[in-house]
């Protein structure tokens, strides 16, 4: 395979075609022009006498203007070659700090960052993008690395659990009572294993929708609704239609209100529904205990639990789900925490502009997570 020129060394090589291009036609016009053209000359006499004519450039002088402007061209050549190496090489430095930046993350430092500060020009934009994936990919990592932790804490504690029963089951002196108690335990714990296994299979799904344009109303529950508001009621068309998984869309709003209903004080959860010209908003809302902002974002990693916690009622990952959710629909989801104690939870979804077909998806109204 043929090994191409680096950007330095092309940038340079403009430099010298530029300059050696630029002077060989203007010499080949030059030497034309005298070639071609005859020099006027005027001879006067004493007597008043004139004689005028034209006589072309000798042979003698063609060539030594051509070898002087070919010599002079080769000079300029060659300066033109060093001035675009050194050129090159400065304007090609901050792509060469943010190579370096690039390295020292693939070698694991995820906080490096190209830390430019140059013009707003195109390398500036490069920069900032590339901050910005850096971001993103550390945030990802950092997930992800959440994720597992608490993934094989949640898994490795009840198959410690199940080997513990069995073991006391198995022993010598157990009687009949004390195997059936530990088979009960132990359905038990497997089937708390195998409810967070199929969430984790809802998880994976979120990514990967089957988009269809639909009303959300149907995926709603209606009767929960307590307050409506349509921004675009004067178009005197009360339907919400947005682009994505009836199903996972159900499903979402299911687990908030589960959520709500299972965390939050009794009584106080109310759903309502916001849209404007391009946005649908579902709000969740109940009261309980204060949380801080940074609290309910980390309710939205996998297998996190209220003071981000990894005990307790559930699987920790409803919310998650609904986060993994809004986020395959190009949509967000975002928890505040609500005036007096509990939380305010929105799924924000784009609309579409296509309506949405007259039959309503079928499935049931709210499948399980």
């Amino acid at each position: 395979m043929k090994k191409a020129l680096s950007l330095r060394a092309r940038i340079t090589l403009l430099f010298v075609l530029t300059v050696a291009g630029v002077g060989g036609i203007l010499i080949a016009v030059m030497y034309a022009y005298l070639k071609l053209t005859p020099v006027p000359f005027e001879a006067v006499f004493p007597d008043d006498a004139a004689i005028s004519g034209a006589v072309p450039v000798t042979d003698d002088i063609l060539k030594v203007v051509l070898t002087v402007s070919l010599t002079t061209l080769a000079v300029l050549t060659v300066l033109a070659g060093a001035i675009g190496w050194f050129v090159a090489g400065w304007a090609i430095t901050p792509l060469t700090g943010i190579a370096q930046s690039a390295r020292q993350v693939t070698a694991g430092n995820l906080d490096q960052r190209t830390g430019y500060a140059g013009a707003n020009d195109e390398v500036g934009d490069l920069a900032n993008a590339l901050d910005t994936m850096l971001d993103s990919l550390a945030a990802s990592i950092a997930s992800q690395q959440r994720f597992s932790a608490n993934a094989s804490h949640e898994l490795k504690t009840p198959i410690a659990t199940i080997q513990t029963v069995a073991d006391v089951a198995l022993a010598p002196e157990a009687g009949e009572d004390e195997m059936r108690a530990a088979l009960t335990q132990i359905r038990t714990v497997n089937a708390r294993s195998s409810a967070t296994v199929s969430a984790l299979l809802d998880l994976a799904r979120a990514q990967t929708p089957n988009v269809s344009v639909f009303d959300l109303a149907d995926a709603l529950p209606v009767s929960a609704i307590t307050s409506a508001t349509d921004t675009e009621s004067s178009h005197g068309d009360a339907s919400v239609t947005v682009a994505g998984d009836p199903v996972l869309i159900r499903q979402a709003v299911d687990n908030l209100l589960r959520n709500a209903h299972a965390h939050g004080t009794e009584g106080t959860t109310q759903l309502s529904l916001f849209t404007d010209a391009h946005t649908a908003v579902i709000e969740v809302s109940n009261g309980g205990p204060e949380f801080s902002a940074e609290q309910l974002n980390q309710l939205k990693e996998p297998f996190a639990r209220g003071a981000n916690r990894v005990a307790g009622p559930g699987h920790g990952l409803g919310l998650a789900l609904v986060d993994a959710i809004a986020t395959s629909h190009h949509g967000h989801l975002d928890l505040t925490p609500r005036r007096g104690g509990g939380v305010i939870a929105r799924l924000s979804l784009p609309r579409s502009a296509h309506p949405a077909p007259e039959h309503r998806p079928s499935g049931p109204e709210h499948p399980q997570s």
